[in-house]
């Protein structure tokens, strides 16, 4: 049985709205402090507290940014190539979940007008969760994806030396009826964030997950800082390490080669430049929409059906844990560990605005 919540819990629309007005002191326009804002929270409602409010007042790609000059509060994105299916975007250092959210928005205005539409993103900054812009285009009754790459924080399979990041992967495709399916994985066994997580919480964290500066697996979170990194998604050569990696280079392919940023092994650590991909396309240019529904809710029904494994309640499918979630916590609120609230009450005396009372 998991433990209980003692954490103190927030409302979603005070956490979004003490984060715009974040983003405002360090600049950004309202509009755009809004958007960035709801991309960021989301992150935190569907459970995924790695890559969530936590990161406004630690991470380069939020506040530390903005106030070092890392971040542009104001960017001009510039359009690099456009084509009815296609674009490359120069993000102009702005903040990740603005202009990702934006470049999803593209894509999906391509794909309802020729069918697809592909996006890739150069110069950009942490964009936060990448299930989020794969959710947009599923509630559109499209299929989307998004990937990202990031500097190297990850061993090659059977290798000592940090050669790509986690760089994820976020796949979403409608349902009837249902909520989305929706896949959102690093290409490593572990986001860097649930690290974070483990440190803020003062828990070790399992075998296979990192390894220590020596290539010995680690238990202690801070493995990273000094000097060791993240396996791949299959953790050792020996439970097929290989596809992880894999995986991770075809996203720092798609997203920095593909952009022209270059492959994330050649990344400008201090800015955390990043590059991005998104991609959606209309169901019906395959088949009818209504049908594929359909099969997608027997699919997902099915598999839930089955049996599973002694000690689990049931079988899942991609998203049902991110949609439980949700659904609890737009009812009783956020949690936020102690850790968290008093870093970002310290940036609400800094940024002039009042941190929300817990529920």
């Amino acid at each position: 049985m998991p433990s209980p919540e003692t954490r103190s819990r927030f409302r979603a629309e005070d956490l979004r709205a003490f984060t715009a007005a974040v983003f405002v002191h360090f600049g950004v326009p309202a509009e755009d402090a809004e958007i960035a804002a709801e991309v960021l929270v989301d992150a935190d409602l569907a459970g995924i507290e790695s890559h969530g409010i936590a990161h406004l007042g630690a991470h380069r790609g939020y506040a530390p940014g903005l106030r070092t000059g890392i971040v542009n509060p104001r960017p001009h994105v510039r359009i690099l190539r456009d084509s009815p299916v296609a674009a490359t975007w120069d993000a102009d250092a702005g903040l990740g979940v603005l202009t990702s959210k934006n470049a999803m928005d593209a894509c999906i205005a391509k794909a309802q007008a020729t069918g697809i539409g592909m996006i890739t993103v150069t110069n950009g900054r942490h964009f936060g969760a990448a299930g989020y812009y794969a959710h947009m285009a599923a509630k559109h009754d499209l299929i989307g994806m998004a990937m990202c790459n990031v500097p190297p924080i990850a061993v090659a399979a059977g290798g000592r030396d940090r050669v790509y990041g986690t760089n994820p992967i976020a796949f979403g495709a409608p349902i009837e009826g249902q909520a989305p399916f929706l896949l959102d994985i690093a290409t490593t066994a572990v986001a860097g964030g649930k690290l974070e997580i483990a440190m803020r919480q003062g828990k070790p964290i399992p075998a296979g997950w990192a390894v220590d500066a020596e290539g010995n697996d680690a238990t202690n979170p801070r493995a990273l800082a000094a000097g060791g990194a993240l396996l791949p998604l299959g953790s050792r050569l020996e439970t097929s390490s290989h596809k992880g990696y894999g995986l991770g280079l075809m996203v720092d392919i798609l997203t920095g080669v593909l952009s022209g940023l270059g492959s994330g092994l050649f990344m400008d650590r201090p800015t955390l430049v990043q590059a991005h991909w998104f991609a959606a396309w209309r169901i019906d240019a395959f088949r009818d929409l209504a049908e594929f529904k359909a099969d997608m809710a027997r699919l997902v029904d099915a598999i839930r059906a089955t049996r599973p494994e002694p000690g689990r309640e049931a079988v899942l499918i991609p998203g049902d844990l991110e949609h439980r979630a949700r659904d609890e916590r737009e009812a009783h609120g956020i949690p936020l560990d102690s850790e968290t609230i008093d870093q970002l009450s310290a940036l609400s005396a800094e940024a002039g605005t009042a941190w929300p009372h817990a529920l």
